[in-house]
């Protein structure tokens, strides 16, 4: 029997399911919410072509979710070159104006969001999984596609660079 995955409806129904999901992760990741949006549908995309590669359901979730961080850390490395060139050529791409109700929470998350996309890409998406999505170290290592020690040291590295930009606390724990 075919895992769940491969027939249309019950792919389908696995994307409805974890849509939502999918792009708060590519959210937390990307911190754009029209990048997104095209991060989750190129994940859904890719999963679509490579559905055979899926031997059991029960793990559909979170293989969706690994190619979600595999895409959008992609988009954080082709974001950081584009930023590199902007520098030299003196071009910065246009602000996105924030839909935020709460000043001083939008600030934070811009300064969050700023320190994360300076930090290389495994520490900032180590962070974002860890502690923003709430996934355990285990998960995050699974979704990563790295050894749980390899987590541990990307997630250290991540919280002291913040607390050293004072983004976190000198002793607050995220």
């Amino acid at each position: 029997m075919a895992p769940p995955a491969h027939r249309l409806d019950d792919f389908e129904a696995l994307v409805l399911r974890e849509r939502s999901r999918l792009e708060r992760l590519a959210r937390r990741l990307v911190w754009d919410d029209e990048e997104a949006k095209d991060v989750v549908q190129s994940a859904i995309t890719l999963a679509w072509q490579r559905r055979d590669q899926l031997t059991d359901g029960a793990a559909a979730p979170g293989w969706l979710r690994r190619i979600v961080v595999h895409r959008a850390m992609s988009v954080l490395r082709r974001r950081r070159l584009w930023n590199g060139f902007a520098k030299i050529l003196f071009v910065a791409p246009e602000p996105i104006e924030s839909v935020e109700a709460d000043a001083e929470r939008h600030a934070h998350q811009v300064q969050l969001a700023t320190a994360l996309e300076q930090l290389p890409a495994r520490q900032s998406a180590a962070f974002s999984l860890r502690y923003l999505e709430g996934l355990s170290v285990d998960e995050v290592a699974h979704a990563m596609a790295i050894d749980r020690g390899t987590v541990r040291v990307h997630l250290q590295r991540a919280v002291n660079a913040l607390r050293e930009r004072q983004i976190l606390p000198p002793t607050e724990q995220p």
